[in-house]
């Protein structure tokens, strides 16, 4: 009867124990999804000084519609950084616009009627150019930047590899974070960049 009792209790145990288990995968997934509905719902938001980070797998990437990202999941590719070294992935997209107007007191054009109002460019980079009669020339400029940073991490030797492939198994290895910062504006060029890993 004794051996009885001990092996419910066992076996009591070890359910017990599988479903407190159970429950606190469950709760993870339960507070990464809250993460991600607030990441969305802050994306969705006038406040663009502020962002969420979303928490997905790599798994997820693949099927996410979301275009931002199947973006960075392209970028990724071409840069043919492997799943299990990424990191991370950063889409930041930015706009900027100065309008000059010139007004002169001379008459600059001659047809009472002239009014020309076009835009001149592409995607990126364009310009609104408005003549009128009798001298004001107007420009406004428009550029348009989209960087994606792609964070992996790669294993390297500490010192220099070795030349024979049998003496650098051997070597001391560190993990390296890898930054590649791919600019989509092909009139942008990147001048420098810092990153800094905080460690604790």
């Amino acid at each position: 009867m004794k051996k009885y009792l001990i092996i419910t209790v066992i076996i009591l145990l070890a359910v017990i124990g599988a479903m407190w288990q159970q429950a606190e995968y469950a709760n993870a997934r339960w507070e990464k999804a809250e993460a991600n509905v607030k990441a969305y719902s802050m994306s969705l938001s006038k406040d663009r000084e502020k962002n969420i980070a979303l928490q997905l797998t790599v798994d997820q990437l693949g099927y996410f519609k979301d275009s931002i990202i199947q973006e960075l999941d392209n970028t990724r590719r071409q840069l043919k950084v492997k799943n299990k070294n990424l990191k991370a992935l950063q889409s930041v997209s930015s706009s900027f616009s100065k309008p000059d107007t010139i007004i002169l007191k001379d008459t600059l054009f001659k047809e009472v009627s002239l009014d020309i109002d076009t835009v001149l460019g592409d995607k990126w980079y364009n310009v609104r150019l408005e003549l009128k009669y009798p001298s004001m020339i107007a420009v406004k400029p428009y550029f348009k930047s989209e960087k994606h940073i792609i964070v992996s991490s790669k294993k390297e030797t500490v010192n220099p590899p070795k030349k024979f492939f049998l003496f650098r198994w051997f070597q001391r290895k560190h993990i390296v974070l890898h930054i590649n910062v791919v600019e989509k504006n092909p009139y942008v060029d990147n001048e420098s960049s810092r990153y800094v890993e905080i460690i604790k």
